[in-house]
């Protein structure tokens, strides 16, 4: 009996030793496991980070980054429409401006006295009536610079904020027209060594949706609409030139 009780402990004390090792693993490994579950586990909070190391973007530099994007938009678009009213001593022209890029561009304009100018620059040529006067082309040398200094605006390779003359240190201030849905940029440009007033109106779209510019002389708000609609600028049609034989003209006076 007692050997018998022996070799039951020899079996047994083993086996007890064994499972006792196989469950203080079963356990370390439990804990080395869980522990490691619990480092994965995102979902919780995290105590080993720390607000500092969650840093927010500079105000400055994110609006100067949506000013950017909008005005890329403005360089690059395909078409747009523009009411224009600028004030220059004391004296306002309104009107309605028309481009398809890259070389056709309309303006329709009502000077101070009430006069109505409408002209279409296609290139370098250009059209003009007044009133409802029949269109005519001209060599008028500024409305021919006027066009060209736009074309060139418009189809520059630099479209960031300094095509607008606005520097790099320009500070933004910015403030929300609930009227018009957008947000003010307003900065500053330089012209002539001199810093004048410039203000954006953003949409939610990075598109600008309308331009105040300070100037020496005044102030110009340029409103846009139908960025890259589809809609044509002709050029239109002149009245025809008859040429009379001496025939004619002779039978037409009997």
């Amino acid at each position: 009996m007692i050997y018998r009780k022996y070799l039951i402990w020899l079996i047994v004390g083993p086996l007890v030793v064994a499972l006792g090792l196989l469950s203080w693993q079963y356990m370390r490994h439990k804990a080395l496991t869980d522990g490691q579950n619990r480092q994965n586990d995102n979902s919780g909070p995290q105590p080993f980070l720390y607000e500092d190391d969650q840093q927010e973007a500079d105000p400055e530099a994110v609006k100067k980054m949506i000013l950017a994007e909008a005005v890329k938009k403005f360089r690059t678009a395909k078409s747009f429409r523009v009411k224009i009213r600028q004030n220059i001593e004391g004296q306002e022209v309104t009107g309605q401006l028309e481009y398809v890029k890259p070389l056709r561009l309309r303006a329709s304009l009502t000077l101070p006295d009430n006069q109505y100018f409408d002209t279409i620059i296609i290139g370098e040529t250009v059209y003009v009536r007044q009133g409802l006067d029949q269109w005519e082309m001209t060599d008028n040398s500024f409305a021919k610079d006027f066009g060209l200094k736009f074309f060139a605006s418009m189809l520059t390779s630099d479209d960031t904020p300094a095509s607008f003359g606005i520097p790099d240190d320009a500070a933004i201030e910015t403030k929300e027209d609930l009227a018009k849905k957008c947000t003010l940029y307003k900065t500053q440009y330089i012209s002539n060594d001199n810093r004048y007033d410039i203000q954006f109106c953003i949409d939610d779209n990075r598109q600008i949706v309308s331009i105040k510019t300070a100037l020496p002389e005044g102030e110009v708000m340029s409103e846009y609409q139908d960025y890259n609609a589809l809609f044509l600028i002709e050029r239109p049609r002149l009245p025809w030139l008859e040429l009379r034989s001496p025939e004619l003209e002779a039978a037409s006076q009997d």
